[in-house]
């Protein structure tokens, strides 16, 4: 989707199209970018190690600078399930997911990296495993699903948060935290100023679960710094789970601050960078036309 495709749209409605696609491309980016930084920091214990202050590759995988795992995976799972079936498909979601387990479908390296216990049997039997705890795998795969509902009312919204996170998650502190986060997001892909929506993050509530910890972590990164880079850099220096920090804090702040605002050395070692491009632009131009 280049500038030239807003030929129809007079001059204002252009310019707030294309500051949609920023943010839209921000999110996605942001995310898989999150991700990819925080390779040198997982599960490292915080003060254990040099912070990190540039995109660096190994970590437990080694892999190479600009490649991700898991969370921007399942990020694209769920981009391109409602891109193909036009809709939330709570079936098609499941076998995209499994594609990526079995397969490596949707992946960085063609390998299924970093998948977690609780995702893993899910999958194995399309419920989730009840004696497992969850992990964050539902927060961090929001944004294509935000986006899809981006110009619809809430009760959309949450209606097919609540059937996603159900996929994989069992506890209902999960599906108050992807709620919660989802309008956040939001907010922050129509354009909430940071002051906004760092005033939102402080009256939101976060379950005291491992998941509600990071959720917290990530969003008062993101509300302690000015710039996307900051943000994230100040989220996976916490270590441990940094690569799920780096997820939540990168598609908050890409978000808001657009792809514009994203480290541009950093973006020409993304890996599968104009595959995340061509999902994010398919999302808008699914807003823009109603998705019908």
């Amino acid at each position: 989707m280049t500038d030239e495709g807003f030929d129809w749209l007079d001059s204002s409605s252009a310019q707030f199209v294309l500051r949609w696609r920023d943010r839209i491309r921000g999110a996605l980016l942001g995310l898989a970018l999150g991700e990819s930084a925080s390779i040198p920091t997982q599960l490292r214990r915080a003060g254990s190690f040099t912070p990190v202050r540039d995109l660096f590759g190994g970590g437990p995988f080694d892999l190479p600078r600009g490649a991700w795992a898991d969370e921007t995976a399942i990020m694209l799972c769920v981009a391109t399930s409602l891109l193909d079936r036009g809709c939330f498909d709570s079936v098609d979601q499941l076998e995209q997911l499994r594609r990526w387990q079995q397969r490596g479908e949707h992946s960085a390296t063609g390998e299924c990296l970093g998948i977690t216990a609780a995702v893993s049997r899910a999958l194995v039997d399309s419920a989730p495993n009840t004696a497992l705890p969850d992990g964050s795998d539902a927060l961090t795969r929001l944004a294509p699903l935000v986006m899809w509902h981006l110009a619809d009312d809430a009760d959309a919204l949450a209606r097919d948060v609540a059937a996603a996170t159900q996929i994989t998650s069992h506890q209902d502190s999960t599906l108050q935290l992807a709620r919660v986060f989802s309008l956040i997001l939001k907010s922050a892909l129509h354009g909430a100023s940071h002051a906004a929506l760092c005033e939102q993050i402080a009256e939101s509530q976060w379950p005291q679960t491992d998941a509600g910890r990071l959720l917290s972590l990530a969003t008062g990164a993101f509300c302690s710094t000015a710039n996307w880079k900051d943000a994230v850099l100040e989220a996976i220096n916490h270590g441990g789970d940094s690569d799920v920090l780096g997820a939540l804090c990168g598609q908050l702040a890409g978000a808001h601050y657009g792809a514009s605002g994203l480290p541009v050395a950093w973006l020409e070692s993304l890996a599968e960078r104009e595959l995340i491009e061509r999902r994010a632009d398919a999302l808008l131009a699914a807003v823009l036309v109603g998705r019908h």
